[in-house]
């Protein structure tokens, strides 16, 4: 090469990594670069292709709802072809035909530059997180010690799956998303059937197909981000019969603003996949009694982890834990009242929030749908509470805006609705964990609001 100016070679990603074949009705095709231009100053923007149009092509047709998904992009850079650091991530919706352009402004003055993207097609129903941090996840098996006898799988067992998702570094170069949901859950079609009736319009039997192949913007196993600091953590309590993993937008969307997001299985959760390989489905009933128990024994459990785990130890404040539900996991609220450990509770469209006849006198968000199941149960609450008190419906919103879901059939990619309720958690958990002084968000779709 001439090392009097710069030279660049384009390299074709091999799809490294791959991941589990899809059903196919025809060939796409994989991602590659179809340009490159050095400009005048020497920065040089790179051009991306792929084509998924017609991957799942599963009735003659492409489905409106899986164009609304998007295909992520990952491009990496070197000067040696040996060593490879990551460059960006890309998103780009189904719908969109246009080439990706991406500048890569660190170019200029280096005496070569080599490119690489995978092949890979990355189909995720998220748009990347907000926050500064990268997102990682990791999943424990616990058993709680206290609960011998516990009832909780058919066939029973003690053991339940947590997954936690924390800030991390950006990851090393060759890292691939993690997939959204565990893959036998995502393609149980008595599930994906069941959140129909919940108002995940377009959810059924055919998607089933497509979940298990959807990514979320999280990397499995990554160290914590690099440093001393020490991240609040959120508990998190998914609705009746679904599962730990049911809202990780929001997990991973908390996670990239400086979180540590924690989420079991309950007693009553849809079913649960093991690293073992057993697929354990959870119990019919609503277990309230067995969800507060799970929170309680998590709040514990992160006090042994801040002594002496691989990945947290001495990296969670436990100064600052906040709790989270949607619909049964309501219920939260009791255990934010209940325990000194907890300083505040936001939750969505909830139920179960009568538990004590006090209320709660701690910082409090509830938000609901604008068709909304349980008003009356939230409105009673907030009226208890004396103060920091917010309450709030979001307009265009349904039962399961608050989880995944509404990513994935609800909600066109990027409307308000998702995106607003993504804004209110970040303020109120800022707001009082971090004790950061915010604007309140001023999304449209918020109405209704009520402050205390």
């Amino acid at each position: 090469m001439n090392r009097m100016r710069p030279s660049y070679l384009l390299v074709l990603g091999v799809g490294l990594l791959l991941l589990t074949p899809l059903p196919l009705s025809a060939q796409p095709t994989p991602h590659h670069f179809n340009g490159l231009t050095v400009l005048p100053d020497q920065m040089v923007t790179l051009s991306l292709d792929g084509s998924v149009s017609n991957m799942f092509n599963l009735s003659g047709t492409v489905s409106n709802q899986f164009l609304q998904l998007a295909d992520l992009y990952v491009v990496e850079a070197s000067t040696n072809l040996t060593d490879w650091t990551p460059l960006a991530r890309l998103l780009r919706t189904n719908s969109d035909s246009s080439p990706l352009l991406y500048q890569d402004t660190n170019a200029a003055g280096l005496g070569r530059r080599f490119y690489r993207t995978f092949t890979n097609h990355l189909l995720t129903a998220f748009p990347k997180p907000s926050g500064r941090f990268a997102v990682g996840t990791v999943d424990h098996v616990m058993v709680d010690p206290a609960r011998t006898n516990l009832y909780r799988y058919t066939p029973r067992t003690n053991a339940f799956m947590v997954t936690f998702w924390y800030p991390a570094d950006p990851p090393a170069a060759g890292t691939l998303p993690a997939r959204m949901w565990d893959q036998r859950w995502a393609a149980d079609t008595n599930f994906i059937v069941r959140l129909a009736a919940f108002g995940a319009t377009g959810a059924d039997t055919q998607w089933a197909l497509i979940t298990p192949k959807l990514i979320g913007h999280y990397f499995r196993g990554v160290p914590l981000a690099a440093g001393t600091a020490k991240y609040p953590a959120v508990l998190y309590s998914h609705g009746y019969h679904a599962a730990r993993q049911s809202a990780s937008q929001m997990a991973e969307e908390l996670a990239s603003h400086g979180y540590v997001v924690v989420a079991p299985d309950h007693p009553d959760c849809w079913a649960t996949e093991f690293p073992d390989g057993r697929y354990l489905s959870g119990s019919s009933s609503g277990d309230v009694p067995g969800r507060l128990k799970d929170m309680l024994f998590l709040l514990d459990e992160l006090g042994r982890l801040n002594d002496g785990d691989t990945l947290f130890a001495g990296r969670l404040d436990l100064d600052r834990i906040g709790v989270a539900g949607l619909s049964l996991g309501g219920m939260v609220v009791e255990t934010c009242r209940s325990d000194s450990r907890v300083k505040c509770a936001a939750i969505w469209d909830a139920t179960n929030l009568q538990l004590n006849s006090a209320g709660l006198q701690k910082p409090l968000l509830a938000a609901l749908g604008e068709n909304n199941l349980f008003y009356s149960e939230n409105q009673w609450l907030f009226s208890k509470a004396i103060t920091n008190a917010t309450m709030l419906q979001v307009r265009g919103a349904e039962h399961v805006t608050g989880c995944d879901p509404a990513w994935m059939w609800e909600i066109p990619w990027g409307r308000g609705p998702a995106l607003a309720f993504d804004a209110c958690l970040i303020w109120f958990f800022d707001t009082y964990l971090k004790g950061e002084t915010l604007a309140f968000p001023t999304n449209s779709e918020i109405y209704n609001l009520q402050r205390k």
